[in-house]
């Protein structure tokens, strides 16, 4: 049986409980290496019970468009959000999906560009292709390139966006360098900081903390998701005026249905959380130098720097499934990476700790991982 003849339902683990450091998986008590849960929030206590607090208060949706009405949980996370990155102002989406989109459709239009880095997430992408601007690719990372785009000729207006953190590869942009050519060409400086934001940097404040330059970036998109651990919802954060621009004029703000205030209860307790104690970060820090460390030692190529996105390079898309599979066995779940998520050749494992893991269940996993390579042939 080839991968294209097994069902998709049949394809997909079946959680039986809380995403943490071990989660039941198909009936087993498995080590979770795969999920964006980085703080380890989604099981978190408070987070959980201001959560059911918040649906025995306000019903299980809000049922309004966001223009519409509000509640005090949202808008305490519009100002919890603004503060977080060090901004203006902030709205609230459904997800980041729908901050991208909302962002390229609005606050650029025909006779306008989007100036996007090529390994920019899929939200972004599409959100690009659904703006009336006309969209130039840079090489991932290039500025070289990205500098050359900018300086043709052109009378509309620009707007610069890319990943703070890329979510296949775990590498960073150079926003620095990013904020002066944006400048330069009088362009707007858009970052998703999805996997980034309560993850890196000092309080987990992302890639600009990390870089030095929080304050200096037009806007930011964001979700909690990932480290804060919800259900749904995402943000844009930045500028007054972009985002006065957003609530006014942005489609996928407008008509549609505000998070829940379940969700926004959640991520509110979560931020609150990061924000009065960076300690879960420093953890999420520390599991990501024993990984990457103990995954060099055993002979794996890895790819990205020092951010818990930790890809495992296998290359032949059957292997990575098949070492996916082999791992689950041994103990360990990381879902495979395969085109065309990933170009085809560049097929593997995307490992992501959690500062909800122990020091044991990192090591754990670096043996079964080690063991499960040696049983594809990855390593000798």
């Amino acid at each position: 049986m080839t991968s294209t003849d097994i069902p998709v339902r049949a394809a997909k683990p079946i959680i039986g409980g809380r995403v943490g450091a071990r989660t039941e998986l198909d009936g087993r008590s498995i080590i979770l290496l795969t999920a964006n849960n980085y703080l380890g929030l989604a099981g978190d206590d408070e987070v959980i019970e201001r959560s059911c607090a918040a649906a025995r208060q306000y019903g299980n949706g809000s049922t309004l468009n966001p223009p519409l009405a509000t509640t005090s949980l949202h808008e305490a996370l519009c100002d919890t959000v603004a503060r977080f990155h060090s901004v203006d102002s902030a709205l609230l989406f459904n997800s980041c999906t729908s901050a991208n989109v909302t962002v390229a459709c609005t606050l650029v239009g025909k006779g306008d560009r989007i100036f996007s880095d090529r390994l920019n997430h899929a939200s972004i992408i599409d959100g690009c292709r659904l703006s009336a601007a006309e969209t130039l690719i840079y090489n991932n990372r290039d500025l070289d390139h990205l500098a050359a785009l900018l300086s043709q000729p052109h009378d509309g207006a620009k707007l610069v966006i890319t990943d703070g953190i890329f979510s296949m590869e775990g590498d960073a942009a150079d926003l620095p360098a990013m904020i002066a050519l944006c400048r330069r060409h009088d362009a707007i400086f858009v970052v998703d900081e999805s996997h980034a934001a309560g993850v890196i940097g000092q309080g987990g404040r992302g890639t600009g903390a990390v870089q030095g330059c929080v304050g200096e970036i037009d806007l930011y998109t964001g979700t909690f998701s990932k480290a804060f651990g919800g259900f749904a919802g995402g943000y844009a954060a930045g500028r007054a005026d972009l985002i006065r621009r957003i609530h006014d004029h942005g489609r996928f703000f407008m008509f549609t249905t505000a998070m829940t205030p379940a969700s926004a209860a959640g991520a509110l307790a979560a931020m609150e959380r990061v924000m009065r104690d960076d300690a879960l970060v420093g953890r999420l820090s520390e599991n990501t130098a024993r990984l990457r460390s103990g995954l060099t030692k055993i002979g794996l190529r890895i790819l990205g720097e020092n951010h818990p996105i930790t890809p495992i390079l296998v290359g032949d898309e059957d292997k990575a499934r098949e070492f996916s599979r082999v791992l689950l066995e041994e103990g360990v779940y990381i879902g495979a990476i395969c085109f065309p998520i990933v170009p085809r050749g560049e097929a593997r494992l995307r490992a992501q700790p959690s500062a909800a893991h122990l020091a044991a269940d990192i090591d754990e996993a670096v043996a079964a991982i080690g063991r499960a390579a040696r049983r594809v042939g990855l390593i000798g």
